[in-house]
């Protein structure tokens, strides 16, 4: 676990390389301009999308519990780009994401019970909407291969 000032880039980086599981829970802001600028705001800086490519080993599944950070934005060709795209990329096979802002209460509520389902042996994207269950409107998305 990585908090206040352990909690830069290149440690976040060096803690997601081969994880089963990687969970962030900190500020996020998804760049329309260039969603590879979306960052993960750290305590050593932010943590941009592009970063991730640096990762020799992608974590397995990533849940990012950070506002927006789940949103994309669709390219010509049809390519969707955003934090969820550079991680799958970078060879993540599940990523749980915010789609918009959530409160901190909320966003507490809805991963506990996402890991407990997880921990319970169901799949990401079953234990996802086990946990958003009754949360209106669902505010976290599976990516990849829930």
């Amino acid at each position: 676990m990585l908090t206040g000032p352990e909690a830069t880039p290149a440690a976040a980086l060096a803690a997601m390389a081969g994880a089963r599981l990687a969970h962030i829970a900190a500020h996020g802001q998804h760049q329309t301009e260039n969603p590879l600028f979306s960052t993960l705001e750290l305590a050593g800086g932010p943590l941009m999308g592009y970063d991730v490519q640096e990762l020799r080993t992608a974590p397995r599944t990533v849940v990012l519990s950070c506002c927006d950070l789940g949103l994309t934005d669709v390219r010509h060709g049809d390519e969707a780009l955003g934090m969820p795209t550079a991680l799958l990329a970078a060879g993540t096979a599940t990523v749980v994401a915010s789609v918009s802002r959530v409160a901190d209460e909320a966003a507490t509520e809805i991963m506990v019970a996402y890991h407990r389902a997880a921990v319970a042996g169901r799949p990401p994207a079953a234990a996802l909407a086990e946990a958003v269950r009754g949360n209106q409107p669902p505010s976290f998305v599976c990516f990849g291969a829930g």
